[in-house]
Parts: structure tokens; C-alpha cells; sequence
């Protein structure tokens, strides 16, 4: 912090006493055409011919020390710089150039001088000059610590106003923009930069990380070219950037040997590369391959023994694999050798948070925001920490939970006890004692969500996360769509046993199909279940082998994986046992190998995938198996416009022009013949989970037929089928007056668990349980809807009182006072207080 301001004092004094020369911007030099397409050994060939035949530059020294940099030949780089910063020793092009391979070549304290130089013997560049000189003084500031959002304002933005056509400016604002979590910004400049320098490779790798999609218009499957990336690759297939985002992304789709394999294609070209040999070691860690990582832990090491980005690198892709005890090491290790660095601040204090490590992960952030207040994920975290102070937080037996004070008020006690109940009936389960207590933190809306679990807003597809000691969710009330909150929590419990387990070292497909699973064993609505388009796969045998089945969860197929992966664990518990589950968790947790484990604790792998593809198929063949499922082909759909009954009534076994058929039907309110066609597709399948469920259907026409005992029990086969269906719930409630105590409580409960905020739901509790004889039920539904601010609150108020009378008389005569400051002519009330007894 204060080196940067310095730095701006300096200067401001030295503004008018030097100045650079302009020189040629980079991108107008024909030999940076031949860098941006991977042609180094040319670019370098082609800048020694111009220095033979008389001409040289700034600009051309700092495109060779950049090829020079980008095949790994940094002694090489090191001794030209020397030369090249002797010769033009202010130039900031050049200098930044300079710094940078003195870097590479472990001489941080030289490329600090050289930096320091440049920037004292240089004004800030006029407006007026070149656009690339002012972007590079930019830049050498923001190598000594300057201020991002000042060296936005004050010098890239005015060079892209002055210099539209420069293609420096664009770029630089991209990569700061991204380096502060600055999406929006990023994506801009990367956009515009791409119009004006169409095919450009590092334009093309900002687009993609700046998180846009390739127009579906200019997607290629058969080509290959489905992303930006693809494209970058294409432009440029020795981007040194571009591979590592590519070996990252395999990596993240734990496709292990792929990302080794596109490393080891950027090192053909660099063999030098520190980020690639550490993420080289970070990766053969997650093989528990010690050996391989020590080695390339060396190489990663060979110029620059304290180099940071090392063990940044390997921390930072030891995160993305859930190994946070391995990657916060790592990352405090980066962090001691630069110890002023708000990006691996940032990054340390992220997971900690992740791993539980509440105070030291907040102060962290706090630092990073405070070295740097451009970087938007800091700040967003900020402001959400300072909202969560006043969050209160309750615990039980090793779970705290944390809520807004409106959410805990409605649903907190009966979030905790369900967290506290499924930790214990999972780590039971799977015999594992948890190593630290589990915070579970819901936030109020989506957005807070998203900050907390990702640092930016975002995140819709996504309900919970679990990283182990940590579960975040989005409250019911700020969730988009609909879900059943506590099936998720149930869900992500399971990840937090099944992580302790193996030491964070299952892999997904194993961890979220356990927990589909174990969903599914508490409530059978829990959970994904069979439809028609996974009895399709099934069948058809189009689903990835068991030990691939991680790939899943990197494409479109990821809601497949879930139910998939889920069946796999049904499959070997069924066959093998619980036994032979926890041996493969324990055997994770190990380090060994899961194809060694399963073989051990199975059958061998091939036997295993054919035993499981056969008990697969059998479930996908019983759901409906008299029933054609296929959409209709566009003939078959005009025939069925001409004549829609016609067509029902001579294929009836096809489901989609069925409920197609249903649907006018209760349009033109022809209830009878929709409920008799709904009867008949209900026999074809009785677990129907289509999302346009025939039950749901087959309640509207019931309702419409004035047959309520026909609509409840199609209801009530709905949520058992699927319990995250709200308006079934809602709609039953309505339906449950008559019905026993001991019904009516299950069907609020149901209710609740998609919706904790319903106020009918507490009423049912409420009346239930007094018409039960066992009001337990009654005093925290009286609580929860006292908090929901209803109407009647001092009816409530009096209710409650009622109910604690005998057992809490203290606190009924608090809600006894409650109900009359509200309804001071309560005459109920008044009598009820003259006879309570005086308090002791």
C-alpha cells in the first residue's frame, strides 16, 4: 500500500522533466503476426533479419523477449535483456519486457530496478502519444503494487479513448478486468478488441474467460469448435495462456491424463514453464503420485526457486478438486513468498472460508480488498460478511447453522434439527466421525448465494454447495424455481460425510451418486427417479462406463450423471453391500486408486460394468414398459394435427401425443374424457415422473368433476412420486380438513419442505396437533407463524400461551402480554391472564 502511493507521488513530481520517444506499436509490426499465430522460431528469425539490415526498436526488443519468454529460453532472454535495457533503458514497452524475463529467470529484485527506473525517468505519458507506450508505463505500475482501478482511469481507459485503433489498450483492460473478477468489463473490451483484430488468439482466450459462449451459429461439433477456446487454439496451438486454461479445464472434468497430455504439449514448446510443471505436480498429487509431482515440482522451480505462481498454481487447482487441507498449504506457502499480493490473499482467504476457517479466511479478504478495492469478488464478500454479522447463528451436536434473522425466526430450528439428524444418521451410516463441526449457512437470496459460495453473482442452476465443513444454500424464499430445501440439505450433508471419508479424494460421480441415493432412502420423492429420456440411454446403452462417469458432469448430460451415478451406488450396495461401499471409501481416503478399489471390493471392472448395464436396463425396461415413449416425428405429428382423438385412440401406447391430447381436453373442459384418458396413461406407468406429470392432470380434472376424494389420492401418489411438486402440496392442504390429525400433519409437513413460508401449512400444524392430543407440533408452528407477521398475531399470541401454560408458565405469561399489547380488549386473553398463576 504504501509503495503504490509513492510510486504515484514520483511520478506526479517527475511529470514534464522526461519522456519516452514514440516507437511502433507492436500490432503494426509484421513479426507480431507471426507471435500471435505460434510462429516463434519465424518471429525470432524475422527480428534478427531486421537487426541485420539496420533496423531495430523498442517495440522489436519487447516482441523478442516475449517469443524468447514463450519457448522457455530464459538464460537466452535474461542476457538479451541486459543488452536490450542498456540500449533503450527507459522505454516502458521495453522495460516491461525486460522485467518480466528477468522474472522467468529468478532475478525478481533486477526486474524490480528495471521497473523502478522506467517509471522515475517517464512522465506519465500525454494522452496524445501512442497508445501502447501509456498502456505499458500502465502496466509497469500495477507490477509495483499501484492502484488497478487508478491505472484503469488514468491510463488504459484514456489510451483506448485516444488510440481506438491500438490493441493494447483493449487487452490490458481485459486482463485487469479479469484479474478483479471484473466479468462485465472484460467481456466488453475482449468483444471490441475482436471486432477491430478479427482471428486475434488472445482476444479469442479473453472471450472464453470472460465466460461467453460461441454463438451457436458459429458452433462446429463435427469440426471440433464448440468454444472460444477452440478458436484460440485454432489461431494460435502453442498459447502457452490457452493451454493451460485447456489442461485446466480437463483437470476440472477430472479427466486427469488429458490435462497431463495438453501440458505436455505446451512444454514441447516451453519446456521451461513454471505454471505448467506446477500444475504438472498438482495433478500427479491428485493421482497420489508423489513421486512424478516432487519431480515436476523441481522443474516448475528451475529458474526461480521462490517463484509464488508455483505454489499458487498447484493450490489453486488442488481447490478446484476439493483438496482444501493440501491447497491452503500450498496457497500460505505462495502467500510467504509474496507476502503483499492481494491475489493469493484472495485466493487463501476464499478457502479458507471454504474449509471453515471463518476469522483467518474474513481477514484475508479484508487484506485483499484493501490492497486492491477494484477486485469485485473481494468486495462482494466484504459486503456479505458485514450483512452476516448480524446473522444468527444456532448449533446442535457438532451443526451449526446460520440464517438470516427472518429466515431463522420461520424455519431455523427446523433447518438445524434436520441438518443435525441427517449428519447423524449418515455418519452412522458410513462410519465416520467428522474431523471439525459442519456450518450450514442459507442466505437469503440468490445472489448472496452465489457470493458466498462463488464470490460473484451467478449460480442459478445451482441449489447447494457442500465443501466439506461448509454447506451453502439459497433460502426457499430467494430460490429460483422450485425445490424441496430439505432434500438439498439432506443431499449435501451426504457430500460432507462422503468427503471426511476419502479426505476430499472421491471423485464426483461417486459422491453426488451417493448422495441422489441417500435421498432417495429417506423419502422416496426424494431424489431423481426414471423418466423416459434416462430410459432411452439406458436402453439404448449410450451412458459412459462406470470409472468415466465424471465426464457426465462436464457437458449437457450432467442431470443424467446425477440419476446415473445414483444407480451405480444403489447397484453396489444392492449386490455387494453397505460393507463393501464404506471399504471403497476408506480405501479413497487411502490414496489407492478407485478402479483397484471397486475390483477389490466387486467384481473385476469389465464383469462389473456388465453386471450393472444389465441391472440398469432392467429398471429402465419396467418404467412403462407398455408405453411408447418417442416424441412424435414430424409426420407422425401432422397426422395426429388432422385428427387428434383418432390418432390417440389407434396409438394409444404413444405417451406424447397422449398428454398432448390431455391438454386440449382440459382445455376445451372436457373433464370426464380427460380423467378416463389420464386413468388409462397412469396404468401404462404408475411412477410417472414426466414433468408434465398425468397426476397433476389427472387433480385438475377430478377438481373440475367435483370428485375431491379422486383429486386428493392423485395428489397424494404426485408427491410421493415427487415431493418437490409445491402446487401439489398447496393444493392438498386445501383438501385435508376432514382428513385424521396424523394426515394432515404429514401433508404440512410435505408442504414445508418446499415451502417453510406458508402460512396454511402452520395452521394445519397447529389445529392437528391439538385435535392429536400431543401438541408437540403446535408451539413451533405457532412460533413460525407468529414470525411470518400474520394478520392475527394476537390470536396467536394467545394460542401459544395456551399451549406453554403448563410447561413454560413464565413464557406464557410474556405471549399472554404479547396478545393484549397487540388487542388490548382481548377479553380472552384478560381472562386467561387473571388466572394464570403469579410468577414465582
Amino acid at each position: 500500500m504504501r509503495l503504490r502511493k509513492i510510486i504515484f507521488v514520483t511520478t506526479a513530481f517527475l511529470s514534464g522533466i522526461a519522456s519516452f520517444p514514440a516507437t511502433a506499436q507492436p500490432q503494426t509490426l509484421p513479426e507480431n503476426a507471426l507471435f500471435l499465430k505460434g510462429n516463434y522460431a519465424a518471429c525470432l528469425e524475422r527480428i534478427s533479419e531486421q537487426r541485420r539490415n539496420g533496423m531495430d526498436s523498442p517495440a522489436l526488443g519487447a516482441l523478442e523477449l516475449r517469443a524468447l519468454l514463450e519457448t522457455g529460453k530464459f538464460s537466452e532472454a535474461l542476457k538479451q535483456g541486459v543488452a536490450l535495457s542498456r540500449r533503450s533503458p527507459f522505454d516502458p514497452e521495453l522495460s516491461l519486457a525486460v522485467a518480466e524475463a528477468f522474472r522467468a529467470s529468478g532475478q525478481p529484485a533486477l526486474a524490480r530496478r528495471v521497473t523502478q527506473q522506467a517509471l522515475q525517468a517517464n512522465a506519465p505519458p500525454p494522452v496524445a502519444r501512442a497508445s501502447s507506450g501509456t498502456v505499458a508505463y500502465g502496466q509497469l505500475l500495477l507490477t509495483m503494487g499501484a492502484d488497478a482501478k487508478e491505472v484503469l482511469n488514468q491510463y488504459f481507459e484514456p489510451a483506448k479513448k485516444v488510440d481506438p485503433a491500438g490493441r493494447e489498450a483493449y487487452l490490458a483492460i481485459g486482463r485487469l478486468a479479469l484479474t478483479n473478477h471484473d466479468r462485465e468489463l472484460a467481456a466488453e473490451n475482449f468483444r471490441e478488441g475482436l471486432k477491430r483484430f478479427p482471428g486475434d488468439s488472445e482476444f479469442l482466450l479473453g472471450m472464453k474467460k470472460s465466460g461467453l459462449t460461441l454463438p451457436k451459429d458459429q458452433q462446429k461439433p463435427d469440426d471440433g469448435l464448440l468454444t472460444y477456446l477452440d478458436l484460440a487454439l485454432r489461431a494460435n496451438p502453442k498459447s502457452s495462456a490457452a493451454l493451460l486454461l485447456k489442461a485446466d479445464q480437463f483437470a476440472g472434468e477430472k479427466n486427469f491424463k488429458s490435462a497431463k497430455t495438453t501440458l505436455e504439449k505446451l512444454l514441447a514448446v516451453n519446456p521451461n514453464h513454471p505454471e505448467a510443471w506446477a500444475q504438472m505436480a498438482a495433478l500427479s498429487l491428485l493421482e497420489e503420485k508423489s513421486a512424478e509431482a516432487k519431480k515436476a515440482l523441481t522443474n516448475a522451480r528451475k529458474f526461480w526457486n521462490e517463484n509464488p505462481k508455483v505454489p499458487e498454481t498447484i493450490g489453486l487447482t488442488l481447490a478446484a478438486q476439493y483438496r482444501f487441507a493440501e491447497a491452503i498449504e500450498h496457497l500460505r506457502e505462495a502467500q510467504k513468498l509474496d507476502p503483499e499480493s492481494p491475489s493469493i490473499q484472495f485466493e487463501l482467504g476464499s478457502n479458507l472460508l471454504r474449509f471453515g476457517q471463518l476469522n483467518e479466511g474474513w481477514a484475508l479478504i479484508e487484506f485483499a480488498h484493501q490492497a486492491d478495492p477494484y477486485n469485485v469478488a473481494a468486495f462482494n464478500l466484504i459486503t456479505l460478511r458485514d450483512k452476516l454479522k448480524d446473522y444468527p447463528i444456532i448449533e446442535k451436536n457438532g451443526v451449526r447453522l446460520r440464517a438470516s434473522p427472518e429466515n431463522m425466526a420461520v424455519f431455523g430450528t427446523r433447518a438445524l434439527d434436520l441438518a443435525e439428524r441427517a449428519k447423524r444418521t449418515l455418519a452412522e451410516k458410513y462410519q465416520v466421525s467428522l474431523t471439525q463441526p459442519v456450518m450450514v449457512e442459507i442466505l437469503p437470496t440468490q445472489e448472496d448465494f452465489a457470493i458466498r459460495t462463488f464470490g460473484l453473482p451467478g449460480g442459478e442452476s445451482f441449489l447447494g454447495v457442500c465443501f466439506g465443513p461448509l454447506i451453502t444454500m439459497t433460502s426457499p424464499r430467494g430460490r429460483l424455481g422450485r425445490a424441496n430445501w430439505e432434500s438439498v440439505l439432506w443431499h449435501e450433508m451426504a457430500h460432507t460425510i462422503t468427503l471426511d471419508a476419502t479426505r476430499h479424494r472421491i471423485p464426483r460421480w461417486l459422491s453426488e451418486g451417493i448422495s441422489v441415493y441417500e435421498e432417495r432412502q429417506v423419502r422416496s420423492g426424494w431424489g431423481q427417479g426414471m423418466t423416459a429420456e434416462f430410459r432411452e440411454r439406458f436402453l439404448s446403452g449410450k451412458i459412459p462406463d462406470i470409472i468415466h462417469l465424471d465426464e457426465s458432469f462436464a457437458g449437457p448430460d450432467i442431470l443424467l450423471g446425477y440419476y446415473h451415478a445414483s444407480v451405480v451406488v444403489e447397484f453396489i450396495i444392492q449386490r455387494f453391500g453397505m460393507e463393501a461401499m464404506r471399504s471403497c471409501l476408506a480405501d479413497l481416503g487411502a490414496g489407492k486408486p478407485l478402479e483397484e478399489s471397486l475390483v477389490k471390493h466387486t467384481l473385476p471392472l469389465a464383469e462389473l460394468e456388465k453386471n450393472f448395464r444389465e441391472y440398469a436396463e432392467s429398471l429402465a425396461a419396467a418404467y412403462g414398459p407398455n408405453l411408447d415413449w418417442k416424441p412424435l416425428t414430424d409426420d407422425e405429428y401432422s397426422k395426429y394435427r388432422e385428427d387428434p382423438a383418432a390418432w390417440v385412440s389407434t396409438n394409444p401406447q404413444r405417451y406424447a401425443s397422449a398428454m398432448m391430447w390431455v391438454s386440449k381436453l382440459l382445455e376445451d373442459k372436457k373433464w370426464q374424457s380427460a380423467r378416463e384418458l389420464l386413468e388409462t396413461i397412469i396404468v401404462g406407468e404408475p411412477n410417472n415422473r414426466e414433468t408434465y406429470n398425468p397426476y397433476w392432470a389427472l387433480s385438475v380434472a377430478c377438481r373440475n368433476l367435483g370428485d375431491p376424494l379422486a383429486e386428493r389420492d392423485a395428489l397424494s401418489r404426485l408427491l410421493q412420486i415427487d415431493s418437490n411438486a409445491s402446487e401439489a402440496a398447496a393444493r392438498l392442504l386445501e383438501l385435508s380438513t376432514s382428513l385424521p390429525a396424523a394426515e394432515r400433519l404429514s401433508i404440512a409437513d410435505i408442504m414445508l419442505e418446499t415451502n417453510p413460508f406458508q402460512e396454511q401449512a402452520y395452521r394445519t400444524q397447529i389445529a392437528a396437533s391439538k385435535d392429536s392430543g400431543v401438541p408437540k407440533h403446535a408451539v413451533q408452528a405457532c412460533e413460525s407463524l407468529l414470525a411470518l407477521e400474520p394478520r392475527d398475531a394476537s390470536r396467536l399470541h394467545f394460542e401459544l400461551a395456551s399451549l406453554l401454560q403448563t410447561s413454560e408458565p413464565r413464557r406464557a405469561r410474556r405471549e399472554i402480554l404479547k396478545a393484549l399489547e397487540g388487542n388490548p380488549r382481548f377479553e380472552m386473553a384478560l381472562d386467561f391472564l387473571v388466572r394464570l398463576p403469579p410468577s414465582p
